[in-house]
């Protein structure tokens, strides 16, 4: 919808936008790297949304998503790259009351987000269906502690590229 517009920086006009009847927001804002406030989509009825893959990627100014904590995704089954390359992001609980348990691929998820210190409030995530994590905190280079997800049950897939950090 708006990937690669390089200089949007205001979407406000976006906040009583019909989203509940779309299944795909993969790519929506890709590149967007002016883009800093999303609160208009703080809104949004994401609930029939099964692709989020690279939503946000390269966002290099988001910081604060919390406008996406009330947001519905559990019928989100591609989550892949869904925040790369979002240099400024730092505060992932926003996510934390997010049900992700229907998503299989968490591939590349917050790769490349370089100011990401805690990912904590991912601990509780009922990701058991996921079969991709490969590469999901890739260059994460402030991360330095994994413990939190020491509870998932990822049976179904291979975590052994989960963090990556070169």
């Amino acid at each position: 919808m708006f990937n690669g517009c390089k200089s949007l920086r205001n979407i406000d006009d976006l906040l009583y936008l019909d989203t509940k009847n779309i299944t795909d927001f993969s790519f929506m804002f890709w590149g967007c790297s002016s883009l800093t406030n999303i609160n208009s989509l703080r809104s949004w009825n994401v609930s029939n949304g099964k692709n989020f893959q690279s939503m946000f990627a390269g966002c290099t100014s988001i910081s604060n998503i919390w406008p996406l904590q009330q947001w519905k995704v559990n019928n989100g089954i591609n989550f892949s790259a869904m925040f790369y390359y979002c240099l400024s992001l730092r505060d992932l609980k926003p996510l934390e009351n997010w049900n992700v348990s229907n998503n299989v691929n968490f591939s590349g998820m917050f790769s490349k987000c370089k100011s990401i210190i805690d990912i904590s409030p991912l601990s509780k995530w009922n990701v058991s269906n996921g079969t991709n994590f490969s590469a999901m905190f890739f260059e994460c280079s402030l991360l330095s502690e994994i413990a939190p997800l020491q509870q998932w049950k990822v049976s179904k897939g291979n975590i052994w590229k989960l963090i990556n950090i070169p």
